[in-house]
């Protein structure tokens, strides 16, 4: 039997069959209706929430997308909205994403309540402070305006997205981070469809290739380039997660681990026989997918004018799903990392990011090159 039409493998099999099916005409709408979405909710704050959600486009704030629980966040927490305003934070949300990504995003929040229980027996009544299902900061950088460039955030434990509009043709999406703390437990497997697929191709491999693909056998705590502002020419992981003691590593798996922006490692697309091409891109739009299908298309075009067949599959750890592993695709415009390393594999975190363009830095320097041409 097929693929729904609707589902996350038949919008992939659709970008991939006709690479022009979901690509944006200029002055595609669904940036227009995020601008709306984001000036309908602003209407809506009060005059204090107003001076605390909008931070200058321009402040180093902006790059600041951790996603620990940390004090003195910018912005206003779920917490502090009432619920037109809760709602209406929603909206942007799901104006920004796909119903699959956004169905994402409500789960990792959600799941704060079950980790609260969880976290209950150690850390008593404090649990409850930092275990919190509307402990999600909103931010504007700068206020959403049609025609302007302006952005978004919304973060908080195992949640970041990041979003930068640039006029009204362009949006950029990344850094876009989403975990899962436990990563199964009842109903809750949030992130197994991205885990699958990573599991599914690397058993596409030959022992050759699956050699080549895994550069290390101790996968990194975390991601292997931390959650820095703007990626360097080289990223090394830490040698423990933050906070956490239970996956350390050595400054020799540092090493082995790091990523290198113009030194590809593990096994290149090109590489791969048909088959194991087909399970790379499906691993690799499960990232994309989260989006909009009218951003999907800008983004797969992005990725394959770089050098498709230049992305590399890499592994790190163990080949077996309930032991600790890591793995990302990472390419000139690309780098997805997804770990499940603490907790004895049961804790997730996957990040999507563009080295070229996290936080809008490329799209927004194309839109002011375009209005300064104009101005001429």
């Amino acid at each position: 039997m097929g693929a729904d039409a609707s589902s996350p493998d038949a919008l992939g099999e659709a970008v991939l069959a006709h690479p022009t099916a979901h690509r944006p005409v200029e002055g595609d709408f669904s940036t227009t209706r995020a601008t709306f979405a984001a000036m309908a909710l602003y209407d809506h704050l009060d005059g204090e929430q107003r001076a605390r959600v909008v931070v200058p486009l321009g402040d180093d704030n902006r790059s600041h997308w951790n996603f620990l629980p940390e004090s003195g966040r910018r912005g206003v927490a779920l917490r502090d909205m009432n619920q037109n305003q809760r709602y209406l934070t929603h909206r942007l949300v799901a104006e920004c994403l796909s119903v699959e990504g956004y169905a994402q995003v409500v789960q990792v929040m959600s799941l704060e309540h079950v980790l609260r229980e969880l976290n209950e027996p150690l850390f008593g009544h404090v649990a409850a402070h930092f275990r919190d299902p509307e402990g999600y900061f909103l931010t504007f950088f700068d206020q959403p305006q049609p025609d302007s460039d302006w952005g978004w955030r919304l973060v908080g434990h195992h949640l970041s997205l990041n979003f930068t509009v640039a006029g009204q043709d362009l949006m950029a999406a990344t850094p876009l981070l989403l975990g899962s703390e436990p990563a199964r437990l009842g109903p809750f497997r949030i992130l197994g469809h991205e885990e699958d697929l990573g599991f599914s191709l690397l058993a596409t491999l030959d022992g050759a290739q699956a050699s080549t693909a895994t550069i290390h056998p101790t996968p990194p705590p975390d991601f292997a380039t931390r959650c820095v502002p703007i990626l360097g020419d080289e990223e090394w992981p830490d040698v423990h997660g933050v906070g956490r003691r239970d996956a350390p590593i050595t400054d020799a798996d540092r090493q082995a681990l790091r990523w290198v922006k113009d030194e590809r490692r593990g096994l290149s697309r090109g590489a791969m026989g048909a088959e194991q091409r087909e399970a790379f891109d499906r691993l690799l739009e499960s990232f994309v997918l989260r989006l909009k299908p009218s951003q999907v298309g800008r983004e797969m075009d992005r990725i394959r004018s770089a050098g498709q067949d230049e992305l590399h599959f890499v592994w790190a750890g163990s080949h077996r799903i309930e032991e600790p592993h890591y793995f990302r695709i990472e390419g000139p415009v690309t780098l997805v990392e997804f770990d499940n390393t603490e907790d004895d594999a049961n804790h997730v975190h996957c990040v999507w990011r563009d080295p070229t363009n996290d936080f809008g830095h490329d799209i927004l320097a194309q839109h002011r090159a375009t209005q300064h041409a104009l101005a001429q």
